[in-house]
């Protein structure tokens, strides 16, 4: 009997998965541990491991196509081994090419067929997950229109038969909260999260007499953007419309930093460990974070959560858009432990190794555009974390210290805080402690 290739839940948080490329073609033979293809979510690209041996049947989802967790994607068994709902074929070493999904607009006629041909209560061609779907939900598969391959009846059908458009759980909450009314939504298929953002954006846009949308006579065609600027996009628009924030900026003096790091960097170098400010300012955030336990906090649903330990994450350039890998349990480590695994975990999101667990579980973040020049912006906060720090240039400038005009390295803190939970007094108090810290970094010791 064929096995299923499904498309894999690498997170508690990912409900869909785009195939980025098929390492293998229909009637390539495979065998447990071969890399059958990649997935890309709204955090990281994987490859994803056969776990059966045999002869890849047939490919239902062709390259660039998003499908949600549990879908069946692919089928392997044995050489000329019928696929559900084809004829068992002979033996052929030819291989076809990967062919593309078929779209919901093409399925519709076989899907109508399907079910004006089914009797009540018959056999109907359905995954697994579409069926433990429709049992939970108390539906007759013979009613519910297919439009997977060859008729069959996948998740996204049982979800459709509900009143109301497809939608997935995470756009439905968010379209609570925001206020949208997802019956007026005009999505290519099921509504996700970013269809609700994009609406709740375009009604405010309305209402400011924006134009939204218009493409003009010099503009190129548009193009899909990949997963990763999608979920900035989606994440980004969400912090907007979610967090009243403020932005309070601070200069520090960096002399103490400089200093701290400059006695320290050759040692820490003959352990291979490369210590920068960035790892000062993580240390120091997260000392001052278990002095200010709202801030290391998330609050939903009128509930203000405090979390345990503070897990301070470092945003990082990847390609075109940004990863924000975190370090756990911040402040319960060395300086030097936490300069060991941020270097690792820079490294691995570069090399696209990140596991789902390093992205996951932030209560802070650190955002640092100094090597760039910049002297002052405001960091959107990484949902649902409360706070971000944004680290600008160190400048040398002339100051007053002790009555005399003197040239020392200063640095703009930039502290962006939600002010439903974190008021203009806290946020204050919280930044002129991390620079407490920096300026006097014996203070850690205490």
């Amino acid at each position: 009997m064929a096995t299923e290739v499904l498309m894999p839940k690498m997170g508690l948080t990912m409900t869909e998965g785009t195939i980025e490329e098929w390492k293998k073609k229909e009637g390539d033979a495979v065998q447990a541990g071969d890399i059958l293809f990649s997935v890309a979510t709204d955090k990281l690209t994987n490859d994803v491991e056969c776990d059966t041996d045999g002869i890849l049947l047939k490919i239902l989802f062709g390259e660039g196509e998003t499908v949600e967790c549990k879908t069946v994607i692919a089928w392997i068994g044995a050489q000329g081994e019928a696929v559900p709902g084809e004829p068992a074929v002979s033996a052929a070493p030819a291989a076809a090419a990967v062919p593309a999904a078929p779209t919901v607009a093409s399925a519709a006629p076989q899907a109508a067929a399907q079910t004006a041909n089914r009797a009540p209560g018959g056999f109907v061609l359905a995954t697994p997950y579409a069926r433990k779907l429709a049992k939970d939900k108390g539906y007759d598969l013979s009613r519910i229109p297919a439009t997977g391959p060859k008729g069959t009846v996948v998740a996204r059908d049982v979800e459709s038969f509900t009143a109301g458009p497809k939608t997935s759980p995470m756009a439905a909450k968010l379209a609570a909260e925001l206020g949208v009314d997802l019956t007026g939504l005009d999505a290519d298929g099921r509504v996700m999260k970013a269809d609700v953002l994009a609406a709740a954006g375009k009604a405010v846009a309305e209402t400011r007499n924006v134009s939204v949308g218009v493409q003009g006579s010099n503009d190129e065609a548009p193009k899909k953007v990949d997963p990763l600027r999608r979920s900035i996009a989606a994440n980004m628009t969400a912090s907007w419309l979610t967090s009243p924030r403020v932005t309070y900026t601070r200069p520090v003096d960096a002399t103490a930093m400089k200093d701290l790091r400059a006695k320290l960097k050759d040692g820490l170098k003959e352990r291979g460990i490369k210590l920068t400010y960035n790892h000062i300012l993580m240390k120091v955030a997260a000392k001052a974070l278990t002095e200010f336990p709202d801030i290391n906090s998330s609050f939903a649903d009128n509930l203000l959560t405090h979390h345990t330990h503070v897990n301070i994450g470092l945003a990082v350039a990847k390609g075109t858009g940004l990863i924000v890998p975190n370090v756990k349990s911040a402040e319960a480590k060395s300086l030097a432990d936490i300069a060991k695994e941020t270097e690792g975990l820079i490294a691995a999101t570069r090399d696209g190794k990140l596991s789902m667990e390093d992205m996951t579980g932030g209560t802070f973040t650190i955002s640092s555009l100094g090597p760039y020049g910049i002297t002052n912006f405001s960091p959107i906060i990484n949902q649902p974390e409360l706070a971000i720090l944004g680290v600008c240039d160190m400048v040398d400038t002339p100051v007053v210290r002790n009555g005399e005009i003197v040239i020392r390295p200063m640095m703009n803190l930039c502290l962006t805080a939600d002010h439903r939970v974190v008021d203009g007094s806290m946020a204050s108090k919280f930044l002129q402690r991390v620079c407490q810290l920096l300026e006097n970094p014996y203070m850690l010791l205490v």
